[in-house]
């Protein structure tokens, strides 16, 4: 039972370390004057979802 309850423990933290790492970097970078310089070069603008054009067309 304490191993179990070990391991959910264990589970949910690598699940919050994940989150706080992907959070920073992708925060990190967008905001990097590096990654600044690499939009401004390649022309990046995000893709906007659109549910209407996602369905099949058959």
């Amino acid at each position: 039972m304490g191993l179990l309850i070990n391991l959910a423990f264990f589970a949910l933290l690598a699940y919050i370390a994940y989150l706080v790492i992907t959070t920073a970097v992708r925060h990190g970078i967008d905001n990097s004057e590096v990654g600044k310089m690499l939009k401004q070069k390649n022309g990046y603008q995000e893709g906007k979802f659109y549910p209407r054009d996602d369905l099949d067309k058959d």
